[in-house]
């Protein structure tokens, strides 16, 4: 039996299931022709005793398509400090500039990221009209995602995943932009510390300060300012997270003015200190965020790579 057929049991998800007793993920990188358009996949299995949700939660990231594999899942979610609302078995995680809070039941997700340029290339909306929204994948998307949902739920282990989100998202976004260059010069430019104010960062890619913002607002879902102050933010976060207690204040981005600054941003994006973030018993945040730097690489977390 596969290890996908062991988590869901040996009749169909929809009937019955057999899930761990722990957390379990996976992550895959996409195949190279996806390369600057899927960050990469993912796998989140949870079980839980009734009436005990299953709580965690999500870093500011780019979008994410996640589909059920358990349809009956019971999960919810809540963007920063909005109302709490229903995932369904097909969910659109859109750009996020605040954490997205999680409570499930027992069940499996698996989830595709997209850098901006993927997102241009999957949908006619621009990215800031689903900014830290989460909504059926259909309404953003249309029909495309339809035909890929019932071949994942048909998967016959973990590792057929990825090849079927391969195959599936190399068609889907095999026509070009107009935009694509420029896409992928703000997205390699976000990554760079140097760049520090909306000046700079449209010099570095070479357009105007007013194409920046059409760009920005297309692909990423954000200002250029505020999309500057989440990279920083990211590379900080996930420095501290990685560095020594006692060496954690000299981690921080030296973009900052002095940590009291940082403190600042980590109320806006975390809604709360980030020493008390990280303390969080959050057991998929804490398991994610190694597997993503061992598979996807480190800097995959300064801009919220899911």
């Amino acid at each position: 039996m596969t290890e996908l057929q062991k988590l869901r049991g040996s009749e169909p998800a929809s009937v019955g299931l057999a899930l761990p007793t722990t957390p379990r993920m996976r992550y895959w990188k996409p195949a190279p022709a996806l390369r600057g358009l899927v960050s990469g996949y993912h796998l989140y299995a949870v079980t839980t005793p009734p009436g005990r949700p299953h709580r965690d939660v999500f870093q500011p990231a780019w979008a994410n398509i996640r589909v059920l594999l358990t349809a009956a899942t019971d999960w919810r979610v809540r963007v920063g400090e909005g109302a709490w609302k229903p995932v369904g078995e097909c969910a659109l995680f859109g750009p996020s500039s605040q954490v997205t809070w999680s409570e499930s039941g027992s069940g499996i997700v698996v989830g595709a990221g997209l850098t901006p340029l993927g997102w241009a290339r999957l949908s006619k909306f621009p990215a800031a009209s689903w900014a830290n929204r989460v909504e059926d994948c259909d309404a953003a998307f249309g029909d495309v995602i339809a035909a890929l949902r019932p071949l994942l739920r048909g998967a016959a282990d973990d590792d057929a995943l990825p090849v079927l989100f391969d195959a599936f998202l190399i068609g889907a976004m095999a026509r070009a932009t107009r935009l694509d260059s420029a896409i992928a010069r703000l997205d390699s430019a976000l990554l760079d510390p140097a760049n520090t104010t909306v000046g700079a960062l449209a010099k570095r890619i070479g357009i105007t300060p007013r194409s920046l913002e059409r760009i920005a607002a297309r692909a990423f879902g954000f200002p250029p300012k505020l999309l500057l102050r989440r990279a920083r933010f990211l590379r900080s976060l996930h420095a501290i997270r990685r560095a020594e207690p006692s060496e954690r204040a000299a981690a921080i981005d030296p973009g900052y003015t002095d940590y009291p600054h940082f403190i600042r941003d980590a109320q806006d994006f975390l809604g709360m200190p980030p020493r008390a973030f990280l303390k969080l018993d959050m057991p998929l945040f804490a398991q994610s965020a190694k597997l993503r730097d061992q598979v996807l690489g480190a800097p995959a977390q300064a801009l919220g790579s899911g």
